[in-house]
């Protein structure tokens, strides 16, 4: 199945490794006529970038190569494609344990499910990965202009950030005065000793419309945890008052309503898997980044006992350029539930019905697809045990239950069944 996909609604792929030649995003459906956001793009992958000694030496321009679906500045609505080249990768770097299995990494998990990796920087499994999340989400940041999304940093390592404390804005989003220069002489004595740190961070979106989400298997927060699990780093999250709703009794917990309007917000906006219309707030932990030049045990690709020493340019404490990361990821969630909503409110003008259609449309297709992959399956499993290539039977029954469900959702019989007898000509070839 799929696995690269960032949205159901706009079909945007990711693709490209962090030693390839690029990273890139395919935006299969993208909403047409449209200003391309060249400025914002750069200004949010800047924030990405690495900014403080903290970071990875790394350094990648990041110029954007737009291969299609841009005209005089606009997009068409057609396939857009975009290039990220990596230009600063040192493959070099990872030559001297490109045969032992790196602790933390992806190396293990990955070589047992592929029987192959690329060692280089982690290949797909690299943070240089997330720079395509960060385009995806300013291409749909039009269509939630009146949301703020914002992040504070309430710990990093085993130092935790008064709340109570007021700071200026500063690369770590540290919310507290007092302890900022202990934090910082916290990450670099842990990067001069050639560890790493992790952290919890908070993540706060105002302006949220409420209404968004669906229940049980597409409730928002479901899906908002999925976005933020997909980022390398992401161990926890923790919606609302998090952990304090274990301890205490309904009569506390619970947000009671005054007025029509909820005067407490201990679950984080999201009751039932639905948006409340409140603030939405979440945390996130995160463990360190696996790069760490301390001495490792470990065993080689034939698990054979051995020890590693990482070298290479990393990141000691990455809370700084997750950040940017895990914002991109709560825009596409929202922009992607927003234009679910609308396609689905029944509230539309003929472009709207339209586009409803055109998605339905695809639907079908991407299902039609599927279903010639798993007929193959199917043929080679019968090639492979003997079978009989073709089962009449079988393809009565399938033909009979459509005519039945046809009856049952008031659709004609007669066309359904020419319908599925094409499916059944497709599947086969």
């Amino acid at each position: 199945m799929p696995s690269n996909s960032l949205s159901r609604i706009f079909g945007i792929t990711t693709f490209g490794e962090s030693h390839g030649p690029a990273i890139g995003i395919l935006f299969d459906s993208p909403v047409a006529n449209q200003d391309f956001p060249s400025d914002r793009i750069r200004e949010a992958l800047l924030r990405r970038a690495p900014r403080s000694n903290s970071s990875t030496a790394r350094k990648e321009n990041d110029d954007l190569e737009i291969i299609s679906g841009v005209f005089n500045g606009k997009t068409t609505g057609a396939p857009l494609c975009i290039l990220i080249r990596n230009q600063d990768a040192r493959s070099l770097d990872y030559e001297p344990f490109k045969d032992l299995i790196r602790p933390g990494y992806a190396d293990y998990s990955w070589l047992q499910k592929y029987h192959i990796f690329d060692y280089r920087g982690g290949g797909r499994a690299s943070g240089r990965e997330t720079v395509a999340r960060i385009l995806a989400a300013q291409l749909l940041r039009d269509l939630i202009p009146d949301i703020s999304i914002e992040t504070i940093t309430l710990q990093i390592g085993k130092l935790s950030a008064s709340l109570d404390g007021v700071c200026e804005p500063n690369y770590f989003h540290w919310p507290d005065r007092d302890t900022y220069p202990k934090l910082l002489r916290y990450i670099e004595q842990t990067k001069q000793k050639g560890d790493s740190l992790g952290g919890i961070i908070r993540v706060v979106a105002r302006n949220v419309p409420a209404g968004l989400g669906d229940p049980i298997y597409e409730k928002l927060s479901a899906n908002i945890a999925k976005a933020m699990f997909s980022i390398g780093t992401v161990r926890g999250i923790l919606f609302g008052d998090g952990h304090d709703l274990a301890s205490l009794p309904g009569s506390e917990c619970n947000d009671q309503f005054v007025e029509g309007k909820c005067i407490t917000n201990h679950h984080g906006g999201i009751l039932g898997g639905v948006s409340t219309g409140q603030e939405l707030r979440f945390d996130l932990v995160f463990r360190p980044v696996s790069s760490i030049s301390l001495e490792q045990e470990t065993v080689d690709y034939q698990e054979r006992p051995s020890r590693i020493k990482l070298s290479g340019r990393h990141d000691s404490c990455h809370i700084p350029r997750v950040i940017p990361v895990c914002e991109a990821m709560l825009t596409i969630c929202l922009a992607d539930a927003i234009q679910y909503q609308r396609l689905n409110s029944g509230k539309q003008d003929l472009a709207g019905y339209r586009e409803a259609l055109d998605k339905l449309d695809e639907d079908l297709l991407l299902l039609l697809k599927r279903r010639r992959e798993i007929v193959q399956q199917v043929k080679e499993y019968k090639l492979a045990n003997h079978l009989a290539p073709k089962d009449p039977i079988r393809e009565e029954e399938i033909l009979q239950k459509a005519a039945n469900l046809a009856q049952e959702l008031d659709l004609d019989v007669d066309l359904v069944l020419r319908i599925m007898k094409l499916n059944l000509l497709v599947s086969a070839k």
